[in-house]
């Protein structure tokens, strides 16, 4: 059996040196661009996402505000219910009340923050109107 000198590492110092352990500067630089392009994904993925967060924020908030308005409606006597409006929140919320013999018909607009398109993208805007209508029926 023939011994061969070994240095530290383990390997023969006349070994070639494709046998020797380590990386090539070559696969360093392709992991860096590998990992550079992951990390630009993410940060462009970061924004969407944060837009996404604050958007839904504005529709629940925009919900609470039709909400609460529609629960003081209801807690008051039929006959009592007019057109009027109030501020919930960052929202101006109007309501009109149409009278029918059974039902009366209410209309209510929030305007406040919300989604607008600009030149076909999507862009936050401080004033965004939405309408929802609801029938509250005489007991």
């Amino acid at each position: 059996m023939v011994r061969h000198r070994q240095d530290k590492a383990g390997l023969r110092p006349d070994a070639p040196k494709s046998d020797r352990a380590g990386f090539s500067i070559v696969e360093v630089i392709v992991a860096m661009v590998i990992l550079a392009v992951g990390l630009l994904g993410m940060a462009g993925t970061t924004v969407l996402v944060v837009r996404q967060v604050t958007l839904a924020d504005l529709a629940t908030e925009r919900s609470v505000a039709v909400q609460s308005t529609l629960e003081r409606l209801r807690g008051i006597s039929f006959d009592s219910i007019r057109t009027g409006s109030e501020s919930v929140g960052s929202f101006q919320v109007n309501w009109t009340v149409t009278d029918q013999v059974q039902w009366k018909d209410i209309e209510i607009v929030t305007t406040g923050p919300g989604q607008t398109y600009a030149s076909g993208y999507p862009v936050l805007s401080p004033a965004v109107s939405d309408t929802l209508t609801h029938r509250i029926i005489r007991p």
